[in-house]
């Protein structure tokens, strides 16, 4: 028996430590849909652990890779309502992945097969390659205060932030604003902020509150996929940002629903 796990990350022909992004999905040689505006997202992280996503909920749990064979212990599986649709497709996929399908790894392709469903994923570097910072549209997800307190706005509308060049325009959610941004690195200094205030009353206070009071500390960004992540120096606070993918996943009825 051939373990491949811990050993073989970093090396080629290991999908540890890497995300796949579905790109052909086969059912007895035919192409089978996915629910418009989904992918299905695999996750494989370096200690093990499978995440995976198909449209709305996720499956996690740690992973042997035993000759060829991939084997899921079954750990957490979210349960939000997102339709029948969605849940038709996740039933689907994560039975698929429960039921030890064979993989292969073929330079950036990741291929999975039971005899009778194939999946093909290709990595998610090259599916899904990230939006610039300049001149993107970042939708504020979530205020970070710390490591433990992750604040969220639902039923209001979200702030937005977009650069370009010493230029930071958007909006609080409900009052726009400019303002001035230097840049050192990795790291993005606010400054010179202007807006037009519009009183707002509420949550809706509250996150304009928060979203101006994190811009007022120097921030370093990192980008994933659609994801912006804006952090102050302490490392455990600050904003986290999205915007649309291409594909348009996922749709902004579930976002609303996460917020």
């Amino acid at each position: 028996m051939t373990l491949v796990y811990g050993p073989l990350i970093g090396r080629e022909g290991s999908p540890l430590g890497k995300t796949y992004l579905s790109v052909s999905v086969q059912e007895d040689g035919v192409e089978r849909a996915l629910v418009p505006g989904t992918r299905i997202r695999l996750q494989i992280r370096k200690d093990g652990v499978l995440i995976a996503r198909a449209g709305c909920n996720s499956l996690s749990g740690a992973i042997v890779l035993d000759d060829g064979v991939l084997r899921v212990e079954p750990g957490v599986q979210t349960q939000m309502g997102c339709g029948p649709e969605f849940e038709a497709q996740e039933d689907w996929v994560f039975e698929f992945l429960l039921h030890e399908p064979e993989w292969a790894v073929d330079g950036d392709t990741f291929t999975l097969t039971n005899g009778r469903i194939t999946l093909v994923l290709l990595d998610r570097r090259l599916a899904e390659p990230d939006p610039p910072l300049d001149g993107t549209l970042w939708i504020v997800e979530s205020v970070v205060r710390d490591k433990n307190h992750v604040e969220h706005y639902a039923g209001v509308v979200p702030a937005t932030l977009t650069l370009n060049g010493t230029l930071a325009t958007g909006s609080t959610g409900s009052s726009p604003f400019t303002a001035t941004v230097a840049r050192a690195n990795d790291t993005l200094t606010f400054t010179d902020l202007s807006i037009t205030p519009t009183n707002p009353t509420g949550r809706a206070a509250a996150l304009e509150q928060a979203f101006l009071g994190t811009l007022g500390t120097p921030l370093t960004y990192t980008i994933e996929s659609n994801h912006l992540h804006l952090r102050a120096p302490t490392r455990t606070a600050g904003l986290n940002l999205f915007t649309d993918r291409p594909d348009g996943y996922p749709p902004r009825r579930l976002l609303a629903g996460q917020r």
